[in-house]
């Protein structure tokens, strides 16, 4: 043990002086001063890129000519200078007397009970899709049902039927030449009676003064019924007589294809991710 390593005899004298039972235990902590996996991994790469740069030959450089460019702005960068300048100078010369105090209202925008009722309603519904299982589904065969017309749809198609073959069988030379004969009838005492009464109530009316009527409210009511009923029953007239005159036979057969309402397995897991 060298000198400056010894220690000095008033510190011996010191530590000798002390009681042990006046000592105080103290846990000691222990530290692992060993560096971590990171630390290692970090410093072999930074001890390689060391060498790398050690190692490195400058004879493998190539020789490069730079090309120096002036590139001179536009006059667009120009004017924009110009305007960046003034706005600088205008700012820095601002007065901040002329600003007057505003109290700043902070707003916080929370959801409405609809909006939380409907966002659960859609997580409810993403996870009973999600753990929804096919095989609780039972298989259901379709049932193809023909209509058949009644009795009274029957009689009236063939009436139909033999009005139009009738019709489209008729001839014009069975018809009889009839020479029309023109009456002059006079009119009788009631007519020429009605007629003067009709005259009279016309001067009566072209003589009467405005002047003596009483304003009346006057209640419009219109018994007619509108366009949208008139092409209504228009349709319905149309859609009646191209049911009573369908032909069955013009029908092709169809055969029904079943189809899987029930979302695949993509989209029950782009729900799922969706959900989270």
């Amino acid at each position: 043990m060298t000198d400056t390593a010894k220690p000095p005899k008033q510190l011996l004298a010191e530590i000798g002086k002390v009681d042990p039972n006046k000592m105080k235990h103290v846990q000691t902590n222990e530290e692992n001063s060993l560096p971590s996996a990171e630390d290692v991994a970090q410093e072999k790469s930074h001890l390689k890129h060391l060498e790398g740069i050690t190692q490195f030959e400058p004879n493998a450089l190539q020789h490069a000519n730079t090309k120096e460019r002036v590139v001179l702005p536009d006059t667009t960068t120009i004017a924009q200078e110009k305007t960046e300048t003034e706005l600088r100078e205008r700012i820095g010369n601002f007065d901040k007397n002329n600003l007057k105090h505003t109290q700043p209202q902070e707003k916080v925008v929370l959801p409405t009970g609809e909006d939380i009722i409907h966002e659960k309603t859609e997580v409810e519904l993403r996870e009973r899709i999600g753990s929804f299982s096919k095989d609780s589904l039972k298989h259901v065969e379709p049932e193809e049902k023909t209509v058949l017309p009644t009795e009274e749809e029957i009689v009236h198609e063939k009436t139909e039927v033999e009005l139009r073959e009738r019709i489209g069988s008729f001839s014009k030379d069975s018809l009889k030449h009839v020479e029309p004969e023109e009456k002059t009838v006079l009119p009788s005492e009631e007519d020429v009676q009605q007629e003067k009464t009709e005259v009279e109530l016309r001067k009566s009316i072209g003589e009467f003064d405005k002047n003596n009527l009483k304003h009346q409210q006057v209640d419009e009511k219109n018994p007619l019924p509108s366009t949208e009923a008139i092409e209504a029953e228009k349709k319905e007239e149309e859609f009646k007589h191209s049911i009573e005159g369908f032909n069955r036979k013009s029908l092709k057969k169809a055969e029904t294809d079943v189809k899987n309402p029930l979302p695949t397995k993509e989209v029950i897991q782009q729900e799922k991710k969706a959900a989270k």
